[in-house]
């Protein structure tokens, strides 16, 4: 298993329809993507411009893949001209995710 986080700063005034675009349309089209275990979006509480995905995948191999797909085009297309910067960090799982499959 391999755990993403991502955090992702929001153009200012733009957070509401960040959140907006995320919940309707990127969050389902990411958890979508093949090789998708679990997907948890968060909005900052000292810095509401800062959002969080924190995804884990059954693979590296399955997160490269996913690239390609079309819903992961959807997710990246749901981002829009909002955001205006972040960081990603990877880290391989040494503890299953509960009810996944490895």
């Amino acid at each position: 298993m391999l755990l993403e986080i991502a955090e992702i700063e929001v153009r200012a005034g733009k957070e509401d329809a960040f959140a907006t675009a995320m919940r309707e349309t990127g969050v389902p089209a990411l958890a979508a993507c093949e090789g998708v275990v679990s997907v948890a979006f968060g909005r900052g509480v000292e810095n509401p411009s800062k959002f969080t995905f924190n995804v884990v995948w059954t693979s590296l191999e399955a997160h490269t893949a996913a690239r390609e797909l079309e819903s992961f085009g959807t997710f990246r297309s749901a981002m829009g001209d909002l955001t205006c910067g972040g960081a990603m960090c990877h880290y391989v799982m040494d503890t299953p995710v509960p009810g996944a499959s490895a």
